[in-house]
């Protein structure tokens, strides 16, 4: 690296300061490790990110683990769930990080789509009636009050 002086300015202030950078140059033994990590790269850069989580999101499910291991309710379904379904659990912990980080997020999305579809109960409940996703029984009740359909849609 090369640094030049600063030009000088009538007032006797640098205006400006210069600096070259160069490469070092390879040398033939370095070659093909140069040539396999462009090759490593290159295969990396087909096989898209291992994760499709962005910072915000691993803010968002880190708030949503907390807050999940403070309601008793929640605490309750999960030591039903552990002692229900062992196995499937076993089996979950034999994945790779990256898939169950992925499974997270599509979860957070999913519950993203309910916070905006729920902003208004009234559209939210037009919308599951129109996809039929509202079992007969239950479409007086929510008639009266949609509010509840966005507590047993976020219950269940």
């Amino acid at each position: 690296m090369h640094i030049y002086q600063p030009t000088i300015h009538p007032t006797n202030q640098p205006t400006a300061y210069f600096a070259q950078f160069g490469i070092n140059k390879i040398k033939e033994k370095d070659i093909g490790t140069v040539e396999q990590n462009i090759q490593q790269g290159k295969q990396e850069q087909q096989e898209g990110p291992l994760t499709k989580l962005t910072e915000q999101d691993a803010v968002d499910i880190g708030a949503l683990i907390e807050a999940a291991g403070e309601d008793p309710d929640t605490i309750k379904l999960v030591a039903a769930l552990k002692d229900e379904n062992s196995q499937e659990i076993d089996e979950l912990k034999q994945l790779p990080q990256e898939e169950i980080l992925n499974g997270l997020k599509a979860a957070l999305d999913e519950l993203k789509l309910l916070d905006v579809l729920f902003k208004d109960h009234a559209k939210a409940l037009e919308a599951f009636e129109a996809e039929g996703l509202i079992p007969p029984q239950h479409l007086e009740k929510y008639r009266k009050d949609p509010s509840l359909l966005e507590n047993d849609t976020r219950k269940s």
